[in-house]
């Protein structure tokens, strides 16, 4: 084996204990509820400073109850070499050039079908005008003799000029403001409730454009902008110096939460931490928290150590509605327990006193050539109870 291959060997090596090292650290991350959508990692470095790329650790927002999205239209026109197929609610006329008295105005109706002269109900809805027009031929032939025809579309789209005059307004233009409501839905033309809570901003668009589709509004397409934000919550209960719920807007981790509440006092277990999470989840989730060992990880050590700040990267992202609850040591347990039994129970009904002395004597005797020290007896016992 050459020189080179015992290199190659080595690294591979390295890099594989590298990775076995890498599994063996807990991650006190709660698992995303919502299948995380990929989001870009990295932003660009400035060329100005030409610092590196730094990795961009905060999640990505999902909307809340609350918040405030404005949905703008905009209408494909997307050409294409296929025919148009005709769509519920289009109109269309049949034209006869020798038997004008059959001509009529039909519109296509919810069930996908024109009702015509003499023939009766015929499917309109998916095939296009040409389609149409030689069934209609077969079936006006009992009828006429070599009967001609002409079926030309008059409106087309219809469910696009009508969602066009429900969403203009002249401020905003082809848009719609919609917050979302306390169920997490928001109300839109033609499709009706959407369930966004929880969604990123991307996902509520991408969603949207699927709903509209599913409605035959292919040729519609939107985006999701987020006007504002509602606060969020997280409630911190426990052995902190000021429990209660914190109201905030901006991303929150869990040592920023405590710390916004006077972080934990005296009493506390700092490394069983718990964390609930049960917003937009079926069942909640939960983690311990060890404060402890993530402070421990950053202090400075001998010869100069550099603090390893890399494990803040276990310092999690709160969600709204998040619980955390610090809880006493088992020490603090065990002290409550004898001041309920004891200080306010059995002192509380007997209510008692009690003194116990023990006392030493010693003589100490000035002789001419030596000093001896006597001890004179035992201990006195002294045993005072009473009232």
């Amino acid at each position: 084996m050459s020189c080179r291959d015992w290199q190659r060997l080595l690294v591979t090596g390295a890099a594989a204990l590298a990775g076995l090292a890498g599994c063996s650290r807990t991650d006190h991350r709660i698992p995303d509820p919502v299948p995380v959508e990929p989001v870009e990692l990295y932003q660009p470095a400035s060329e100005a400073t030409g610092l590196p790329e730094q990795l961009v650790d905060r999640p990505p927002y999902r909307l809340n109850v609350g918040d405030v999205l404005e949905i703008i239209y905009q209408v494909k026109n997307v050409v294409t070499d296929k025919p148009y197929q005709l769509k519920i609610e289009d109109v269309i006329k049949v034209q006869f050039p020798y038997q004008e008295r059959f001509n009529q105005k039909l519109m296509v109706q919810g069930d996908g079908y024109v009702h015509c002269l003499l023939t009766g109900r015929m499917r309109a809805e998916g095939i296009s005008a040409s389609e149409l027009e030689e069934h209609l031929k077969r079936a006006y032939a009992r009828y006429i003799k070599d009967p001609e025809l002409t079926v030309v579309v008059e409106a087309a789209n219809v469910k696009i000029v009508e969602l066009k005059k429900a969403i203009t307004t002249a401020p905003r233009g082809q848009s719609r403001l919609v917050p979302v409501k306390p169920d997490g839905t928001i109300d839109l033309p033609y499709i009706g409730e959407a369930l966004v809570a929880g969604k990123t901003v991307n996902q509520t668009k991408l969603m949207l454009d699927a709903m509209y589709a599913q409605n035959e509004l292919q040729e519609i397409e939107v985006t999701a902008q987020l006007l504002e934000l509602a606060p969020k919550k997280v409630y911190v209960m426990g052995e902190v110096l000021m429990p209660g719920a914190i109201e905030t807007r901006s991303p929150l981790t869990l040592m920023q939460a405590l710390a916004q509440v006077g972080g934990p006092n005296p009493r506390a277990d700092r490394a069983k931490i718990l964390l609930v999470r049960r917003h937009h989840l079926a069942l909640p989730e939960a983690i311990i928290f060890d404060m402890d060992s993530l402070l421990a990880a950053t202090k400075a050590g001998p010869l100069g150590r550099v603090p390893n700040g890399s494990e803040f990267r276990h310092d999690l992202y709160l969600a709204d509605e998040d619980y955390i609850y610090v809880p006493p040591t088992g020490l603090a347990v065990a002290t409550d327990w004898i001041d309920q039994v004891f200080t306010r129970g059995v002192r509380a009904v007997f209510p008692y006193s009690g003194v116990v002395g023990m006392n030493f004597g010693y003589q100490i005797y000035d002789a001419p050539s030596a000093i001896k020290t006597q001890t004179g007896g035992g201990p006195r016992i002294n045993t005072q109870i009473g009232p």
